[in-house]
C-alpha cells in the first residue's frame, strides 16, 4: 500500500515515478497528498540522494501542468450532471454565473497563487472548468504558477540542503514545519471570517 505520507519512503521506493503521480493527481484531482511536503523533502534530498534537480525540476513542472489542466477538464464537464436533478441543486445557474463573474475579475490570480495553497490548488482548475473561465487565459496562468511552485518549493528544500547538510537528521520535523506553513493561508482565511452569534 502507498503510504503517501511517508515522503522518505514514497522517494525511496518510487523515485520519480511516484513524485510525478502524487503531483498530478494533486494538482487538479484528488486533494488528500502531500504536494508541498513531498516537493521540499524532494529537493532537500536531491541535495545529498541519487535524485537529480535538473530533472525534478521539469518533471514536477510537467506533472502539474498536466494535472492543472485535466482539473480544468473535469470542471467543464461537471456542469453537464445538471440533467440531473440530484447535482441540479448544486449546480444553481445562478452559482455558475458567480462563479463565472469571480473568474472574470480575479481568474488569473486565483490561478497562480492558489497553487501554493494546499486543497485549494486542486479544486481551482476544476471551479475554473465550471466557470468556463476562457482556455487560453488558465493555460497561460497555469503555465506561470506550474513554473512558480515546481521551481521554488523543491529549489528551497535543495538549497537548505547543500547549506546546512545535517538538515537531513531532522527531516520528520521539516516536514511538519512545511505542512504547518503551507496551511497557514487557510487557517489566516479561518479566523478572518466573522463569528455568529
Amino acid at each position: 500500500m502507498l503510504q503517501v505520507f511517508d515522503i522518505p519512503h514514497i522517494l525511496n521506493t518510487y523515485g520519480y515515478l511516484g513524485i510525478f503521480v502524487i503531483v498530478f493527481l494533486e494538482s487538479g484531482i484528488f486533494f488528500a497528498l502531500p504536494g508541498d511536503t513531498l516537493l521540499f523533502t524532494a529537493g532537500l534530498l536531491a541535495s545529498f540522494l541519487s535524485l537529480k534537480i535538473y530533472f525534478l525540476i521539469p518533471l514536477i513542472f510537467t506533472a502539474t501542468f498536466l494535472g492543472g489542466i485535466i482539473g480544468y477538464e473535469i470542471g467543464v464537464h461537471l456542469e453537464k450532471l445538471r440533467n440531473f436533478s440530484f447535482f441540479r441543486k448544486m449546480f444553481k445557474e445562478e452559482y455558475i454565473d458567480k462563479t463565472h463573474e469571480f473568474f472574470d475579475k480575479h481568474g488569473k490570480f486565483t490561478v497562480i497563487f492558489s497553487r501554493f495553497v494546499p486543497i485549494v490548488r486542486t479544486f481551482v482548475p476544476i471551479v475554473a472548468g465550471i466557470a468556463h473561465m476562457k482556455y487560453s487565459l488558465f493555460i497561460k496562468y497555469s503555465l506561470i504558477s506550474s513554473l512558480l511552485w515546481s521551481t521554488i518549493v523543491p529549489l528551497t528544500g535543495y538549497f537548505l540542503g547543500q547549506a546546512f547538510p545535517h538538515i537531513k537528521d531532522y527531516l520528520s520535523s521539516m516536514i511538519v514545519l512545511i505542512i504547518l506553513v503551507s496551511i497557514l493561508p487557510i487557517i489566516y482565511e479561518y479566523m478572518q471570517k466573522p463569528k455568529k452569534d
